[in-house]
């Protein structure tokens, strides 16, 4: 152990706590006992004159102040490791870990039968859990450390979290086999057909209505459901029409007896962001997490979809 006017070792501690949202989990991570983690903790709140931590169910959350100094005291230990080790060493067999993700049914569809069978072949130490999570809840889940990744349409966030494109959703229309429009698709007859609708609880702008509103338009809905499952159903045996993002659209039809076509108009693309907070930016298995889902975008969601 170093000794000066502080422990260094205890910001090791503080680090596995922030990391594992445990003092059970941090201590197994240091092979510590959980009086000994504790202990440490103690000390360093003494230190900041601060709690460091607050107790939420079974989850330690980081206070204000923690979330203030964690990225430079994770910085620097990151800066004192990697005097001992190259920073190509990281191993990603060495670490056994749930991520968390926050992702849309329709986006589990498209990532999870390669991540999955991906991971269970070739890192069987990494699970994963996702959860549909609100736009309005995704900072406080992504700073909290419920979610590790979410993937969503590009919305507005503070300067805490980290985002990038992932994909663009492209709109197309799916129907069930000999639909009458498929031999005359056009706007009229595209108007005056009955409409299944997904929506979504915080969705608060539909890109395909707007782009209708510059016609002058509307769409007559028949249905409105939560998942396109369910619609592409029901749209499977009977004239209904559905309107949804190609890529999900092309593997429902692998399952179901209905058509992907192009829309009559133009749909504005859709955007979709992958975020993660600020706090990750030095975990290296978020890190390799991210790079995985971006190779997987660009292999089943190709640019012209």
């Amino acid at each position: 152990m170093l000794h000066s006017k502080i422990d260094l070792n205890l910001f090791l501690v503080l680090v596995a706590v922030y990391q594992e949202g445990s003092i059970t989990e941090a201590g197994k991570q240091l092979h510590l006992s959980q009086p000994a983690v504790s202990h440490a903790l103690s000390r360093l709140r003494d230190k900041y004159q601060d709690p460091l931590f607050v107790r939420h169910g079974r989850k330690m959350i980081p206070t204000q102040l923690c979330q203030t100094i964690m990225p430079r005291v994770l910085s620097s230990v990151a800066e004192l490791e990697s005097t001992l080790h190259d920073i190509g060493d990281f191993d990603v067999h060495q670490y056994q870990r749930e991520m968390n993700f926050g992702f849309r049914d329709i986006l589990e569809s498209i990532f999870f039968p390669e991540l999955a069978t991906d991971l269970m072949a070739n890192t069987p130490n990494i699970t994963v859990h996702s959860r549909q999570v609100s736009r309005l809840d995704m900072e406080a889940a992504l700073e909290s450390q419920a979610l590790d990744i979410v993937i969503d349409v590009l919305t507005p966030t503070n300067n805490d979290i980290q985002h990038t494109l992932i994909c663009d959703e492209h709109f197309s229309l799916i129907c069930r086999k000999g639909h009458p429009i498929l031999s005359d698709m056009s706007l009229a007859n595209y108007i005056n057909a009955e409409h299944a609708l997904v929506t979504l609880k915080d969705s608060a702008v539909n890109t395909v209505d707007m782009a209708l509103a510059k016609h002058g338009v509307a769409r007559k809905f028949a249905l409105k459901c939560e998942h396109y499952f369910a619609a592409t159903s029901v749209i499977s045996r009977c004239d209904m029409l559905l309107t949804m993002p190609n890529a999900y659209a092309r593997l429902l039809k692998q399952q179901m007896p209905v058509e992907v076509v192009p829309l009559p108009f133009e749909v504005p693309i859709l955007p979709v962001h992958m975020y993660w907070h600020k706090q990750a930016v030095h975990d290296p298995l978020n890190s390799w997490m991210r790079e995985k889902l971006l190779a997987i975008a660009k292999r089943v969601i190709p640019p012209s979809s």
